[in-house]
């Protein structure tokens, strides 16, 4: 299996261990009102370090640096819906970024950080209990084993 399949694998058991999160998906659209709260993993982007160098060909091994982003989506009338929602999303970075077979996977065991928050309580949005949660994961392509 690619790396980056591993990782984005991964991320989506993690999630699964959450306490309180009913349902993980993976690249779906809101789900029904009646499996949340859950997670959607959906797997954004990955760039190349531009420091590699270009010299060394197209099948020498890559750093990347992907970006997969979460989304933890309550039910609409969750109670303390910003309370919850953060709490959710305390958990989720944990539990990303001590998850050691995730950290294995990364380029020098460098692990998983957060990259970025983007929540829909604020004005001029839905409020509606949703909080994108974005990773930056570094690991290695090695175009020869895939």
């Amino acid at each position: 299996m690619d790396v980056r399949e591993a990782i984005l694998v991964r991320l989506v058991e993690i999630a699964g261990t959450i306490d309180g999160i009913k349902t993980v998906y993976r690249n779906n659209n809101r789900p029904p009102e009646a499996n949340l709260p859950a997670v959607l993993v959906l797997d954004g982007d990955e760039v190349g370090d531009e420091n590699d160098s270009v010299s060394r060909g197209p099948m020498s091994p890559r750093r990347m640096v992907m970006t997969p982003q979460t989304l933890i989506v309550l039910p609409e009338a969750a109670k303390d819906v910003g309370t919850v929602i953060n709490g959710y999303r305390v958990k989720l970075i944990k539990a990303v970024a001590t998850d050691a077979t995730l950290i294995a996977l990364t380029t020098n065991r460098l692990g998983a950080r957060l990259h970025s928050s983007q929540s829909s309580l604020a004005w001029g949005r839905s409020l509606l209990g949703e909080m994108g949660v974005q990773f930056a994961i570094p690991y290695v392509l090695d175009p020869s084993k895939l």
